[in-house]
């Protein structure tokens, strides 16, 4: 497969290919190659399926493993958050801070709930990639692709994993601006309140998540990896994403959620699911509603159970 966008390259296009294990990508550049085993295992060779075993319990106790794993469970014995009366969070659960921690926060809640979401997308064979908009240690994406390897999709289905790496900030503030959003209620003057809030974003790369694929095992050829902002990445003739049946989006401010859902969204196949994490964030929620709003979606809203932020998800019809 080969992607372009129009740049100052040769002809007036820049052009990357996507190599195997390689994850190069097309509207950012190419990050450094990481070695990886000589070849996509088959699935005879994977030690928690049989090739004819699909679901049932080896599939179970690998993705309960692997849960653990994610949120720092082997080293600590961690009290996840949980809401109190007055609708705070009470414990701090694996801590963002700790490098050994994929997976902060309430982890283990969101990983549990999203799970029969996403194995019944494979369940009714709703035809389409999976993507995940906000990638962030990569927490998510490798429960995601471990739940494609264990339920034996990893080749028919790749995952998207859409990140800056960089922080929330870009130039997308600049063209919100330019759309004529200015005064008091600037969406995107409290976006840039909200880079400046949280710096812990910008503490990461694509090469720390590439290799967490390829120390848990999940680098297959159906991982790619595209670093760089949402406006940039996703933009056509940039985007290289044709069809998903499940698009996560998690990058927390408003110009970047409205662009996830405006390059992304009506490449949602039928039966898809969009599953929202900044439904607790007034102006992600905010450009969430303007999208549908916009579009005409009224597709019923709903919410994952047992997590402590609200997860809001719906079936594209």
């Amino acid at each position: 497969q080969t992607a372009c966008r129009l740049g100052p390259g040769v002809g007036g296009r820049l052009c990357a290919r996507y190599y195997h294990y390689d994850m190069s990508l097309s509207c950012t550049g190419p990050i450094p190659r990481v070695d990886a085993p000589p070849s996509w295992p088959s699935q005879s060779q994977r030690p928690w399926r049989s090739p004819s075993v699909t679901t049932g319990e080896p599939v179970h106790l690998y993705l309960s493993l692997l849960k653990t794993v994610l949120t720092n469970g082997v080293h600590e014995d961690l009290a996840e958050p949980v809401a109190n009366e007055r609708g705070q969070r009470d414990n701090v659960g694996c801590d963002p801070e700790d490098s050994r921690c994929t997976l902060a926060w309430d982890g283990w809640a969101r990983l549990t709930a999203l799970q029969p979401i996403a194995e019944g997308l494979l369940d009714r064979r709703v035809p389409g990639d999976w993507a995940e908009v906000g990638v962030f240690r990569g927490g998510i994406s490798l429960f995601l692709q471990g739940i494609l390897t264990a339920r034996g999709e990893a080749r028919a289905r790749k995952l998207w994993l859409v990140d800056s790496f960089q922080g929330m900030g870009s130039a997308a503030h600049v063209a919100c601006k330019e759309k004529g959003r200015g005064g008091r209620g600037n969406p995107c003057r409290a976006d840039e309140y909200w880079v400046r809030r949280f710096p812990l974003f910008k503490r990461n790369s694509a090469e720390a998540v590439q290799q967490r694929f390829l120390r848990h095992g999940l680098l297959g050829p159906g991982v790619r990896l595209l670093p760089g902002f949402v406006n940039d990445t996703l933009a056509p003739p940039c985007n290289p994403i044709r069809a998903l049946s499940l698009l996560r989006i998690d990058v927390d401010v408003f110009t970047a959620t409205l662009d996830a859902f405006a390059h992304l969204y009506p490449r949602l196949t039928p039966g898809g699911v969009v599953l929202f994490d900044d439904w607790k964030l007034p102006l992600a929620r905010r450009a969430a509603e303007e999208y549908r709003r916009s579009n005409g979606i009224t597709a019923e809203i709903r919410f994952l159970p047992g997590t402590v932020d609200a997860q809001a998800y719906w079936v594209k019809p």
